[in-house]
């Protein structure tokens, strides 16, 4: 491959740290009863589109209600007023004098809402990935591109911008390498990513996804569901509930530099650390409004997270003469408690205050 190798990463202190934690955090997840995990999965449903929707570039103020946006769009999937019948994504943007169209953004939104819904396709992850890949391109999609460019590789370059500056952040496979590169990925992940933990088959099929830009349109959202289908078909993303998108949303564009700085070193630890982080944090914020997940840190602990706005493991350490293992304990209880987060990016050695969970 002309990127990172899929098996190129390192099982770091800290992403085998990360893989407990997410595990750790499942089983609480699942331990909730039943009707409150559906009735919360109803509600992180919305947020979980709207965050994944966000980290393309789209206008999430902007979003319909659902109801709203199927009432945009009709049954027979009609092109809006003045779109072609056919062509790619880039074919409807020329067409349309405002990108932000109404019937587009409600094709957006109940795209990314199928994908949510593909459980259908959890069993099949493993086995056929380009038929999964295929199908979830063609439910992302509908309305959006022409029905045979649905699910078929892309035809032009693309390069993946910072949204705010126009800046190049990275350039994506070129179409003539695309259908062997794909192809290379796809049978990585029903071999030797089959025998892979979740958390790092999912963060390579994300960041891979990412690199490749495979389709014309809505590549990023596709990396995302494919990610969290490894997840459910590891039993890792309990009812929809791992949620790693609003973290990631968090810094939109702090998550596609550090996408574009692992495909500069051709390794994936980095990455794949972040993208445990997101899935951790998602599992602990879902876990936590079970009223399964209630971290008691010790009182000076607690005193410490509450009076520094952000810290190193170290400070910590230093700050009340923890061991290792006891710092590592009361930094698990304090993330439990919501009062501190982990800074993105940073190896698990810096810390912020969680101010919107802080308790008093």
């Amino acid at each position: 491959m002309s990127g990172p190798d899929p098996r190129r990463f390192e099982r770091s202190p800290h992403l085998v740290a990360l893989i407990a934690e997410v595990e750790r955090l499942a089983a609480l997840v699942t331990a909730a009863p039943p009707g409150a995990r559906t009735d919360l999965a109803a509600h992180r449903r919305v947020e979980t589109v709207h965050a994944s929707l966000a980290l393309d570039g789209v206008a999430t103020e902007d979003l319909p209600s659902e109801a709203t946006a199927r009432e945009r769009v009709t049954a027979s999937d009609a092109p809006a007023p003045g779109r072609p019948a056919g062509g790619s994504w880039l074919d409807t943007l020329r067409v349309l004098e405002d990108p932000g169209d109404a019937h587009v953004t409600a094709c957006e939104l109940l795209g990314a809402l199928a994908a949510e819904d593909s459980d259908d396709l959890t069993p099949a992850v493993f086995d056929t990935p380009d038929v999964v890949l295929a199908e979830l391109h063609r439910r992302l999609t509908r309305g959006l591109v022409a029905p045979e460019r649905a699910g078929a590789l892309r035809e032009l370059d693309q390069a993946v911008h910072d949204g705010a500056t126009g800046r190049i952040l990275y350039l994506t496979t070129a179409p003539a390498q695309l259908a062997r590169e794909l192809a290379l990925l796809l049978d990585w992940v029903v071999g030797p990513g089959a025998r892979e933990h979740g958390v790092i088959t999912s963060g390579v099929l994300h960041a891979e996804l990412l690199r490749l830009h495979p389709y014309d349109a809505a590549n990023g959202r596709l990396a995302r569901a494919a990610a969290r289908l490894v997840l459910r078909a590891r039993g890792l993303d309990p009812d929809h509930l791992a949620v790693p998108e609003p973290v990631l949303a968090t810094d939109p564009l702090g998550t596609a530099e550090e996408v574009a700085r692992t495909l500069r070193r051709r390794d994936l630890t980095v990455w794949l650390e972040r993208w445990a982080e997101a899935v951790a944090a998602g599992l602990r914020s879902s876990a936590r409004a079970l009223h399964t997940c209630d971290g008691a840190p010790e009182a000076a602990a607690r005193a410490f997270a509450l009076s520094h706005p952000r810290f190193t493991i170290a400070e910590f350490r230093a700050a009340s003469a923890a061991g290792p293992e006891q710092a590592r304990g009361q930094l698990a209880a304090l993330l439990d408690a919501g009062l501190i987060r982990r800074v993105p990016g940073s190896r698990g050695l810096r810390f912020e205050g969680a101010l919107e969970t802080r308790r008093t």
